[in-house]
């Protein structure tokens, strides 16, 4: 069984995934507002946990204010972890820990199996859901960059802001990381799943080329706040 049911009842199937009748509300902002950014351990509250949507919102807005306003880069951060919504967030270290039980069983041979699928299954996501919204894919190598960079910043601030002080340094990369200094400890609070559901579709109504095209009617309980 390759398929996972949706919030809305829908059949995704994870190896060749059609996401062209998913419901972005029901289907998308909602459980991407219920998922915790590292497995739930780290937040400043235990009522609420900082959550993927959460992620996604901050660090769009982290990169709208540092380019001076380009929504393109902006959309694509809120974007690159929809996927989870159906893959799941499977952390770097839990994708690490996969490979090398893969090759205890199968030797050195079987050490990047698990990464590549993982990519693969992401990047068939991706695809699917940049379909959906009528956005070209892949991104330009320039914002994927960008968008790259910005996630190993914010992994950075979220981890100093709601973390306790780590056993050991986390990888290079992250320990050298810029600080975003548009985003202060205030922002990374948490609030209810359905406020960050509400603030990711904003965002994307905003930011969206052709938001009357892909949304319609639906989005209207949400307003236009801008971010």
């Amino acid at each position: 069984m390759t398929w996972k049911q949706s919030r809305s009842g829908l059949a995704i199937d994870l190896v060749k995934p059609d996401l062209s009748k998913i419901d972005l509300h029901i289907d998308v902002a909602t459980p991407l507002s219920l998922i915790n950014r590292f497995d739930g351990h780290a937040s400043y509250s235990e009522w609420h946990g900082y959550s993927v949507a959460q992620h996604c919102c901050l660090g769009a807005d982290a990169i709208l204010h540092e380019t001076g306003g380009d929504t393109d880069a902006a959309l694509a951060f809120l974007l690159h972890d929809a996927h989870e919504v159906f893959s799941g967030d499977i952390t770097t270290p839990v994708a690490d820990g996969l490979g090398c039980l893969v090759v205890e069983m199968l030797g050195e041979r079987g050490r990047d199996i698990v990464r590549r699928a993982i990519k693969t299954m992401k990047h068939r996501l991706d695809m699917a859901l940049y379909e959906r919204l009528d956005l070209d894919w892949p991104l330009p190598s320039a914002t994927a960059a960008l968008v790259a960079e910005m996630d190993i910043r914010m992994l950075k601030a979220e981890r100093d802001a709601m973390m306790v002080s780590p056993p050991a340094p986390w990888h290079d990369a992250i320990e050298g990381a810029a600080p975003i200094v548009s985003l202060d400890w205030k922002r990374f609070l948490p609030k209810r799943p359905d406020e960050w559901a509400a603030e990711w579709l904003a965002r994307l109504a905003l930011w969206h080329p052709q938001e009357d095209c892909i949304f319609g009617d639906s989005v209207t309980f949400i307003g236009r706040r801008a971010p």
